[in-house]
């Protein structure tokens, strides 16, 4: 099982705008073949703060999920609603 953790910075203005697209973003990934889990929590320090935890069967499954229209859409707004750049972490259970 691979496990992705992506850490967003959201600019305060832009947060309810951040949770829609993400909302759509989830939904849909969750059917994606090979998605084990996909949830984003909001930090309980910095409610402008969230983490993306994403488990996935594959390297194949992700790779799948990077093509989803959902994500590329997300991945080219994300500079509107952020105030950094996110911090990503990738980790494999053996």
């Amino acid at each position: 099982m691979i496990i992705v953790n992506a850490k967003f910075y959201i600019k305060e203005d832009k947060k309810s705008q951040f949770l829609k697209e993400v909302e759509g973003l989830i939904s849909a990934s969750k059917k994606d073949e090979g998605c084990l889990e996909y949830s984003l929590y909001e930090s309980t320090d910095n409610q402008l703060e969230f983490v993306m935890i994403e488990n996935w069967e594959s390297q194949e499954a992700i790779e799948k999920h990077n093509t989803n229209p959902l994500l590329l859409a997300f991945a080219k707004n994300l500079s509107t609603y952020s105030s950094k750049k996110p911090v990503l972490q990738i980790a494999e259970t053996k």
